[in-house]
């Protein structure tokens, strides 16, 4: 855009009303999953992706008829949002996965302030949410985001607002998050369940043998072999997970 042109009214409106819809699917968008960028470069990114994408982006009004009033921002806000937060859960699919392994492994116990998250968590999160932010910046997450960010604007043109997903959308969408997670948990929780099995047999059978003494190095080695074996089964699934991104929008906004 001009910035000429960017002062006259009616493109002055429409500017602060995309940016006010882009800030704030960035400031709780899949960036903000890793607390280690901070809020005003996820703005200031908002404010540029607004700049780009302002001349092209449809009204439900004509520009000139368009208002900045407190309802009209407070629209914006919500879609942008609303878009951010779906997305945020979708890559976060991982971070779940990881934190059902920590609770079964007993991870727990070592818990930490990961620097990169901001709050406590286990070992294998830890890793697997570092291992999540390269693969999700290596396969073009990011794009496939602000790709989905360009047909918000196609969907829920500037000035209008669509027709929501009902609850049972909803709950269709976290309900495939949270299948997600489990399928990616699976092989290494079922693989620490068996585990638990033969140590409870061996402990039976042998009653002096001290179960806490090797139950806990024996979780630690099945739990770093089976994520070494299964760690490019979980890129791919990943990958599935982040081209789903653009397809966030036909769950959250019924055509």
């Amino acid at each position: 855009m001009d910035v000429l042109n960017l002062f006259q009214q009616g493109n002055l409106v429409v500017f602060l009303l995309v940016a006010a819809r882009t800030s704030a699917a960035m400031a709780v968008g899949p960036l903000a999953a890793w607390p280690g960028v901070p809020l005003p470069a996820r703005v200031l990114l908002g404010l540029g992706i607004a700049l780009a994408l302002a001349p092209a982006v449809p009204t439900a009004l004509p520009a000139a008829r368009l208002h900045l009033g407190p309802v009209e921002l407070v629209q914006e806000l919500i879609l942008g949002l609303l878009l951010g937060v779906a997305s945020t859960l979708l890559v976060s699919a991982l971070q779940l996965a990881a934190g059902l392994i920590d609770f079964q492994a007993g991870f727990t116990f070592g818990t930490s302030i990961d620097p990169l998250a901001g709050h406590q968590t286990g070992p294998i999160e830890q890793f697997l949410g570092a291992f999540a932010a390269v693969l999700f910046l290596d396969l073009n997450g990011h794009h496939l985001f602000l790709l989905a960010l360009a047909d918000w604007f196609q969907i829920a043109p500037v000035g209008g607002m669509p027709r929501l997903a009902g609850a049972d959308g909803l709950a269709g969408f976290f309900s495939a998050i949270v299948v997600a997670a489990l399928a990616m948990a699976l092989p290494t929780v079922t693989l620490l369940l068996l585990t638990d099995v033969a140590l409870a047999l061996l402990s039976r059978a042998a009653p002096q043998f001290n179960l806490f003494a090797v139950g806990l190095p024996a979780r630690a080695g099945v739990v770093l072999l089976t994520l070494a074996l299964l760690l490019p089964v979980t890129a791919t699934q990943l990958g599935y997970l982040f081209d789903r991104l653009p397809d966030i929008l036909p769950i959250l906004v019924p055509r």
